[in-house]
C-alpha cells in the first residue's frame, strides 16, 4: 500500500459519508481484508466479491488507501447508528451497556466476521500510516467515551466504564480468533455481573 505522509488532510470517521451505491464494494473490501490480509488484497478482487466492473471500484477509490479509509469510516458510522438504537430501545443505561453486547454477538454471529477490523488495520498498516492509525484510535476513543457516558448515566465510577471498554475490545479479539458468538455472551454476562455487584455494594473499598 502507497503511504503518503505528507498529505494535509485531515481525515476522521465521521468526515467520510458512502452513497448506498457503494455499500457492496465496501462490504466486500472488509471482508476481503479480513479473510486474507489488507496486503494481499487487490481492487480487482474487490471488484469480483462486489460483482461490478472495476471501473466502479477505481472511479470511487483510486487506491486501496482511499478504499481501507472508507471501510473503516463505513464500519465506525454504523456502530455509532446501532449505538444509537440501542438508546432508543430503552430508557435504563444499564441495559443500553448490555445492548451493547447484544450488538456484538450479532456481529461475531456472520459467518463473514473475520475480526475487528480497526484492530486490523491498525495492526497491519497503521506502523507505516500514521493517518490510518489515527483512525483507529478515533474508533476505540470513541468506544470508549461511549461507554463512560453510559456508566455516568448508570451511577458507575469510571473505572468500570474502563472495565467495560476492556470487555468489549477482548470479546472482539477472542472472537476473531475462534470465530464464534460465544465471546459476546460471556462478556455480556461478565458485564451484567459487575454492574449487579457494584449495585448491590455500592459502599464497598473494592470499588
Amino acid at each position: 500500500m502507497t503511504v503518503n505522509r505528507a498529505m494535509s488532510e485531515t481525515l476522521t470517521l465521521t468526515s467520510r459519508v458512502a452513497p448506498a451505491s457503494h455499500r457492496g464494494i465496501l462490504d466486500a473490501a472488509d471482508t476481503l481484508f479480513t479473510e486474507h490480509s489488507i496486503a494481499f488484497v487487490t481492487l480487482d478482487a474487490v471488484a469480483d466479491r462486489a460483482g461490478v466492473p472495476l471501473s466502479d471500484v477505481t472511479s470511487a477509490y483510486g487506491t486501496k488507501r482511499d478504499l481501507l479509509i472508507a471501510v473503516l469510516a463505513y464500519k465506525h458510522q454504523g456502530w455509532v447508528r446501532r449505538l444509537e438504537r440501542n438508546r432508543e430501545r430503552t430508557d435504563d443505561p444499564r441495559d443500553e451497556i448490555l445492548e451493547t453486547f447484544s450488538y456484538l454477538e450479532e456481529c461475531f454471529a456472520d459467518t463473514t466476521w473475520r475480526g475487528c477490523c480497526f484492530v486490523n488495520a491498525y495492526a497491519e498498516v497503521g506502523r507505516e500510516d500514521e493517518q490510518i492509525a489515527r483512525l483507529a484510535t478515533e474508533h476505540f476513543e470513541e468506544v470508549e467515551r461511549h461507554m463512560s457516558a453510559l456508566s455516568v448515566e448508570a451511577n458507575l465510577p469510571q473505572y468500570v466504564a474502563d472495565a467495560l471498554t476492556l470487555l468489549i475490545q477482548g470479546a472482539r479479539a477472542e472472537a476473531g480468533i475462534h470465530h464464534t458468538s460465544s465471546p459476546a455472551r460471556s462478556a455480556r454476562l461478565a458485564a451484567a455481573m459487575l454492574m449487579s455487584v457494584y449495585k448491590a455494594e455500592p459502599d464497598s473499598d473494592i470499588f
